[in-house]
């Protein structure tokens, strides 16, 4: 629960300055990563805090020059490739640091631009991708409390899956989010039990009932020491936006 906030205090945390503007977290980091919004940065994470002075400041400009209707950027940039959003792509890499090539920019890039993003993996590969996210971006913390951001191992089911990750999706959008990532490290799926036939069967629902559907870039990517030739295969042919793209630039040794 979010502490009254004290008018007199000198500085304020991310969660009770949404709580004087009335807005998301997720609003604060872009108006402050921006510019718009003055903070100060604390501690070896560069912690936001704000003075309750500047946020009526800012309040006051907004009433006098209020924004234009904001409209959801067109594409995703991540590793020289712009992906628009409603696209399904997978990459395939064959050891641990090809792991992080994809997965740590495109969530990076994700949390500072304000967009809510998902992390589907084993909990080791989500603590590893985690640790290197971190690295790169404050936040993180107060973008998993606020929802901003969603980690996840999976559901053995991927009918269940599908409708875990709309149902997230509605709930970020009602917090005010406007666009959306997921990076899904495919391993956690074998983890689960499934066999080949599920994983097919989970990615072609959700190619059909999400990707295509929500302002979401979808990355799926598959680490060739869990996978056969077939495994591989069918990963490829299940992600057709992949071939919009050099082939190449989806591949990590």
């Amino acid at each position: 629960m979010t502490r009254p906030v004290d008018q007199s205090s000198e500085l304020l945390n991310i969660k009770e300055a949404a709580s004087v503007l009335k807005v998301s977290e997720a609003s604060l980091r872009r108006w402050t990563n921006s510019g718009q919004l003055p903070c100060l940065r604390l501690g070896s994470k560069g912690e936001r805090r704000f003075r309750h002075r500047d946020l009526m400041a800012f309040l006051q400009t907004r009433a006098a020059n209020p924004p234009p209707p904001m409209t959801r950027p067109a594409e995703v940039s991540v590793e020289g490739v712009a992906i628009e959003y409603g696209n399904h792509v997978c990459t395939l890499y064959e050891n641990d640091l090809g792991r992080l090539k994809w997965s740590v920019p495109f969530l990076t890039d994700g949390l500072r631009n304000g967009d809510g993003c998902f992390l589907v993996g084993t909990p080791d590969t989500r603590e590893d991708i985690m640790d290197h996210v971190r690295q790169g971006t404050d936040g993180v913390d107060q973008a998993i409390e606020s929802g901003q951001l969603v980690e996840t191992s999976g559901l053995s089911d991927g009918n269940d899956m599908c409708r875990f990750v709309e149902r997230s999706l509605f709930e970020m959008k009602q917090s005010g989010l406007r666009a959306f990532r997921l990076l899904g490290d495919m391993s956690w799926c074998q983890r689960l039990g499934m066999t080949h036939d599920d994983l097919v069967a989970y990615e072609m629902r959700y190619n059909h009932e999400i990707a295509h559907q929500y302002p979401l870039v979808s990355v799926c990517q598959y680490d060739v020491r869990d996978f056969s030739g077939r495994g591989v295969l069918s990963a490829l042919q299940c992600h057709q936006d992949t071939f919009k793209f050099s082939l190449s630039r989806f591949l990590s040794s």
